[in-house]
Protein backbone atom coordinates (compact mmCIF):
# COMPACT_ATOMS: atom_id res chain seq x y z
CA UNK A 1 0.00 0.00 0.00
CA UNK A 2 1.46 3.73 -0.96
CA UNK A 3 0.98 5.45 2.63
CA UNK A 4 2.52 2.64 4.11
CA UNK A 5 6.04 3.37 1.56
CA UNK A 6 8.83 5.27 2.90
CA UNK A 7 8.87 8.83 1.74
CA UNK A 8 11.59 11.59 2.22
CA UNK A 9 10.00 14.18 4.18
CA UNK A 10 6.33 13.72 3.59
CA UNK A 11 5.78 10.08 4.99
CA UNK A 12 4.53 9.65 8.40
CA UNK A 13 6.64 6.60 9.11
CA UNK A 14 9.65 8.46 8.04
CA UNK A 15 9.32 10.21 11.10
CA UNK A 16 8.51 7.98 13.20
CA UNK A 17 11.89 6.15 12.76
CA UNK A 18 13.80 9.68 13.23
CA UNK A 19 11.65 9.92 16.75
CA UNK A 20 12.33 5.78 17.20
CA UNK A 21 16.39 6.77 16.52
CA UNK A 22 16.31 10.03 19.15
CA UNK A 23 14.44 7.67 21.48
CA UNK A 24 17.17 4.95 21.32
CA UNK A 25 19.57 7.43 22.06
CA UNK A 26 17.99 9.03 24.88
CA UNK A 27 17.21 5.56 26.28
CA UNK A 28 20.68 4.29 26.26
CA UNK A 29 21.98 7.79 27.77
CA UNK A 30 19.52 7.90 30.65
CA UNK A 31 19.56 4.00 31.23
CA UNK A 32 23.05 3.98 31.48
CA UNK A 33 24.44 7.46 32.45
CA UNK A 34 24.98 6.04 36.35
CA UNK A 35 26.06 2.70 35.60
CA UNK A 36 30.05 1.86 36.23
CA UNK A 37 32.27 2.62 33.54
CA UNK A 38 32.89 -1.37 32.88
CA UNK A 39 29.38 -1.53 32.08
CA UNK A 40 29.22 1.44 29.64
CA UNK A 41 32.25 0.26 28.28
CA UNK A 42 30.53 -2.85 27.48
CA UNK A 43 27.15 -2.02 26.57
CA UNK A 44 28.20 0.44 23.83
CA UNK A 45 30.40 -2.22 22.68
CA UNK A 46 27.29 -5.15 22.24
CA UNK A 47 25.73 -2.58 20.24
CA UNK A 48 28.79 -2.21 17.49
CA UNK A 49 28.90 -5.91 17.75
CA UNK A 50 25.69 -6.49 17.22
CA UNK A 51 25.41 -4.39 14.13
CA UNK A 52 29.19 -5.93 13.06
CA UNK A 53 26.93 -9.63 12.85
CA UNK A 54 23.96 -7.93 11.38
CA UNK A 55 26.04 -6.61 8.56
CA UNK A 56 26.71 -10.07 7.24
CA UNK A 57 23.08 -11.62 8.59
CA UNK A 58 21.11 -9.38 5.82
CA UNK A 59 22.24 -11.95 3.19
CA UNK A 60 19.55 -13.78 4.81
CA UNK A 61 16.87 -11.22 3.92
CA UNK A 62 15.10 -12.09 0.17
CA UNK A 63 15.94 -8.31 -0.43
CA UNK A 64 19.66 -9.29 -0.83
CA UNK A 65 19.80 -13.05 -1.64
CA UNK A 66 17.99 -12.56 -4.79
CA UNK A 67 19.97 -10.46 -6.35
CA UNK A 68 22.04 -13.67 -7.05
CA UNK A 69 25.45 -14.46 -5.67
CA UNK A 70 28.41 -13.90 -5.64
CA UNK A 71 27.35 -10.65 -6.51
CA UNK A 72 25.44 -9.79 -3.45
CA UNK A 73 28.58 -10.61 -1.31
CA UNK A 74 29.49 -6.99 -2.29
CA UNK A 75 26.66 -5.52 0.26
CA UNK A 76 29.37 -7.18 2.51
CA UNK A 77 32.13 -5.56 2.23
CA UNK A 78 33.45 -2.00 2.39
CA UNK A 79 31.11 -0.52 -0.38
CA UNK A 80 30.95 3.02 1.35
CA UNK A 81 31.45 4.66 4.42
CA UNK A 82 28.67 3.31 6.65
CA UNK A 83 29.75 -0.08 5.02
CA UNK A 84 33.57 0.45 6.29
CA UNK A 85 32.11 1.94 9.75
CA UNK A 86 30.15 -0.73 10.39
CA UNK A 87 32.74 -3.24 9.81
CA UNK A 88 35.81 -1.41 11.59
CA UNK A 89 34.42 0.18 14.34
CA UNK A 90 33.99 -2.66 16.44
CA UNK A 91 37.56 -3.20 16.41
CA UNK A 92 38.48 0.55 16.43
CA UNK A 93 36.75 1.17 19.73
CA UNK A 94 38.89 -1.83 21.61
CA UNK A 95 41.92 0.01 19.97
CA UNK A 96 44.41 2.01 21.97
CA UNK A 97 44.42 4.96 18.81
CA UNK A 98 42.70 8.06 19.73
CA UNK A 99 42.89 8.87 16.02
CA UNK A 100 40.87 6.21 14.92
CA UNK A 101 38.17 6.95 17.87
CA UNK A 102 38.11 10.04 16.93
CA UNK A 103 37.24 9.23 13.55
CA UNK A 104 34.65 7.12 15.03
CA UNK A 105 33.30 10.40 16.55
CA UNK A 106 33.21 12.75 13.53
CA UNK A 107 32.28 10.66 10.89
CA UNK A 108 29.83 8.09 12.67
CA UNK A 109 28.11 11.27 13.69
CA UNK A 110 27.64 12.85 10.99
CA UNK A 111 27.12 9.87 8.46
CA UNK A 112 24.99 8.20 10.61
CA UNK A 113 22.36 10.98 11.22
CA UNK A 114 22.74 12.14 7.56
CA UNK A 115 21.39 8.13 7.05
CA UNK A 116 18.80 8.23 9.70
CA UNK A 117 17.58 11.54 8.20
CA UNK A 118 18.32 10.93 4.07
CA UNK A 119 17.75 7.07 3.77
CA UNK A 120 17.92 6.93 0.21
CA UNK A 121 18.77 2.98 -0.15
CA UNK A 122 15.28 2.10 1.14
CA UNK A 123 13.03 4.75 0.21
CA UNK A 124 9.85 3.40 -1.50
CA UNK A 125 10.09 0.44 0.82
CA UNK A 126 7.32 -0.27 3.02
CA UNK A 127 8.22 1.13 6.56
CA UNK A 128 7.62 -2.45 7.90
CA UNK A 129 9.88 -4.14 5.43
CA UNK A 130 12.84 -6.03 7.56
CA UNK A 131 15.20 -4.24 5.28
CA UNK A 132 13.95 -0.60 6.05
CA UNK A 133 14.51 -1.87 10.07
CA UNK A 134 17.65 -3.31 9.28
CA UNK A 135 18.96 0.01 7.95
CA UNK A 136 18.13 2.50 11.00
CA UNK A 137 19.31 0.11 13.63
CA UNK A 138 22.44 0.25 11.78
CA UNK A 139 22.87 3.89 10.89
CA UNK A 140 21.55 4.75 14.52
CA UNK A 141 24.17 2.71 15.88
CA UNK A 142 27.12 4.29 13.93
CA UNK A 143 26.19 7.65 15.50
CA UNK A 144 24.82 6.75 18.98
CA UNK A 145 27.56 4.65 20.36
CA UNK A 146 30.69 7.18 19.17
CA UNK A 147 28.78 10.37 20.65
CA UNK A 148 27.68 8.18 23.96
CA UNK A 149 31.29 6.98 24.12
CA UNK A 150 32.56 10.65 24.20
CA UNK A 151 29.25 11.85 26.54
CA UNK A 152 30.28 9.37 29.06
CA UNK A 153 33.85 9.62 28.74
CA UNK A 154 35.11 6.71 27.61
CA UNK A 155 37.18 8.18 25.18
CA UNK A 156 38.39 12.49 25.33
CA UNK A 157 38.55 14.34 22.06
CA UNK A 158 41.23 16.75 20.97
CA UNK A 159 40.80 18.85 18.51
CA UNK A 160 44.77 18.53 17.67
CA UNK A 161 43.79 16.00 16.44
CA UNK A 162 41.53 16.51 13.63
CA UNK A 163 44.05 16.56 10.83
CA UNK A 164 44.48 12.77 11.81
CA UNK A 165 40.74 12.34 11.28
CA UNK A 166 41.04 13.60 7.83
CA UNK A 167 43.72 11.79 6.89
CA UNK A 168 42.11 8.54 8.16
CA UNK A 169 39.14 9.66 5.62
CA UNK A 170 41.03 10.07 2.63
CA UNK A 171 41.88 5.92 3.75
CA UNK A 172 38.68 4.74 4.12
CA UNK A 173 38.53 6.69 0.67
CA UNK A 174 40.97 4.61 -0.95
CA UNK A 175 39.55 1.09 0.86
CA UNK A 176 36.82 1.72 -0.77
CA UNK A 177 37.84 2.53 -4.15
CA UNK A 178 40.35 -0.95 -3.88
CA UNK A 179 37.52 -2.89 -2.38
CA UNK A 180 35.32 -2.11 -5.39
CA UNK A 181 38.37 -2.90 -7.87
CA UNK A 182 38.85 -6.12 -6.06
CA UNK A 183 35.18 -6.73 -6.34
CA UNK A 184 35.24 -6.39 -10.04
CA UNK A 185 38.83 -8.31 -10.49
CA UNK A 186 37.36 -11.28 -8.82
CA UNK A 187 33.76 -11.03 -11.26
CA UNK A 188 31.56 -10.74 -8.34
CA UNK A 189 30.50 -6.94 -9.80
CA UNK A 190 30.44 -6.44 -13.04
CA UNK A 191 31.13 -2.96 -14.69
CA UNK A 192 30.88 -3.01 -18.67
CA UNK A 193 33.40 0.15 -19.37
CA UNK A 194 36.23 2.36 -17.34
CA UNK A 195 34.01 5.12 -18.14
CA UNK A 196 31.33 3.18 -16.32
CA UNK A 197 33.53 2.61 -13.33
CA UNK A 198 34.17 6.48 -12.80
CA UNK A 199 30.62 7.18 -13.31
CA UNK A 200 29.45 8.52 -9.28
CA UNK A 201 25.79 7.46 -10.26
CA UNK A 202 26.38 3.82 -11.32
CA UNK A 203 27.32 2.57 -7.51
CA UNK A 204 27.50 3.97 -3.93
CA UNK A 205 31.31 4.34 -3.03
CA UNK A 206 31.34 7.27 -0.77
CA UNK A 207 31.59 9.67 -3.27
CA UNK A 208 34.82 8.92 -3.44
CA UNK A 209 34.77 9.34 -7.07
CA UNK A 210 32.70 12.61 -7.21
CA UNK A 211 28.40 12.84 -6.11
CA UNK A 212 25.99 11.54 -8.63
CA UNK A 213 24.52 13.70 -10.97
CA UNK A 214 21.17 14.14 -8.97
CA UNK A 215 23.27 16.22 -6.56
CA UNK A 216 24.87 18.76 -8.85
CA UNK A 217 23.36 21.44 -6.64
CA UNK A 218 25.03 20.05 -3.38
CA UNK A 219 28.22 19.69 -5.64
CA UNK A 220 28.20 23.23 -6.51
CA UNK A 221 28.01 24.28 -3.01
CA UNK A 222 31.31 22.24 -1.96
CA UNK A 223 33.22 21.85 -5.61
CA UNK A 224 34.14 25.46 -5.64
CA UNK A 225 37.07 24.77 -3.65
CA UNK A 226 38.13 21.65 -5.87
CA UNK A 227 40.99 23.06 -8.69
CA UNK A 228 38.42 22.70 -12.59
CA UNK A 229 41.50 19.96 -12.74
CA UNK A 230 41.12 17.87 -10.00
CA UNK A 231 37.67 18.05 -10.30
CA UNK A 232 37.22 14.30 -12.31
CA UNK A 233 39.94 13.18 -10.02
CA UNK A 234 38.77 10.38 -7.71
CA UNK A 235 39.39 11.19 -4.38
CA UNK A 236 41.50 14.22 -5.04
CA UNK A 237 38.60 15.95 -6.01
CA UNK A 238 37.34 16.42 -2.26
CA UNK A 239 40.81 17.48 -0.63
CA UNK A 240 40.13 20.86 -0.07
CA UNK A 241 36.35 20.58 0.62
CA UNK A 242 37.05 18.52 3.37
CA UNK A 243 39.87 20.02 5.09
CA UNK A 244 37.99 23.57 4.73
CA UNK A 245 34.25 22.00 5.51
CA UNK A 246 35.25 19.32 7.22
CA UNK A 247 37.83 20.98 9.42
CA UNK A 248 35.27 23.55 10.43
CA UNK A 249 32.73 20.45 11.16
CA UNK A 250 34.70 18.83 13.36
CA UNK A 251 35.98 21.60 15.06
CA UNK A 252 32.49 22.61 15.89
CA UNK A 253 31.44 19.57 17.08
CA UNK A 254 34.38 19.33 19.24
CA UNK A 255 34.01 22.61 20.88
CA UNK A 256 31.42 21.45 23.26
CA UNK A 257 34.45 19.54 25.14
CA UNK A 258 36.85 21.05 23.93
CA UNK A 259 36.44 24.71 24.22
CA UNK A 260 38.89 25.04 27.63
CA UNK A 261 41.84 23.36 25.41
CA UNK A 262 41.20 25.41 22.38
CA UNK A 263 40.70 28.80 24.31
CA UNK A 264 43.94 28.25 26.59
CA UNK A 265 45.79 27.57 23.01
CA UNK A 266 44.66 30.43 21.52
CA UNK A 267 45.84 32.47 24.59
CA UNK A 268 49.01 31.09 24.52
CA UNK A 269 49.64 31.73 20.61
CA UNK A 270 48.41 35.45 21.58
CA UNK A 271 50.90 35.51 24.62
CA UNK A 272 53.96 34.03 22.05
CA UNK A 273 53.11 36.50 19.38
CA UNK A 274 52.77 39.56 22.54
CA UNK A 275 56.37 38.13 23.84
CA UNK A 276 58.08 38.17 20.39
CA UNK A 277 56.95 41.26 19.37
CA UNK A 278 57.85 43.09 23.06
CA UNK A 279 61.72 41.00 22.63
CA UNK A 280 61.64 42.92 18.34
CA UNK A 281 60.69 46.27 20.53
CA UNK A 282 63.63 45.83 22.95
CA UNK A 283 65.87 45.08 20.56
CA UNK A 284 65.28 47.56 18.29
CA UNK A 285 65.63 49.97 21.38
CA UNK A 286 69.25 48.49 21.91
CA UNK A 287 69.71 49.78 18.53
Amino acid sequence: MEFVKMKLGTSLFYYIYIILCAGAFAALYFGFRHKSEKTKYWALYGILAFNFVLHFLKLALPYYYERGFPEVLRKCSFENICAVSTLVFPFAYLSKCNSIKDYMFYLGVISGIIGCVAPMPVIGLPFYHPEVIRYYICHASIWIVPLLMVIFGIHKLDYRRIWKVIAIYFGVLCLIIVNEIILIRLGWVSTSSFEEFFDPSERDMGYAIGFPHEMQKIASFIIWLTPKQWRNVPILWELFPVIVFGGLYMLFLCSYWEHEHIRRDINSFIDKIKSKRKKNNCSDDDV
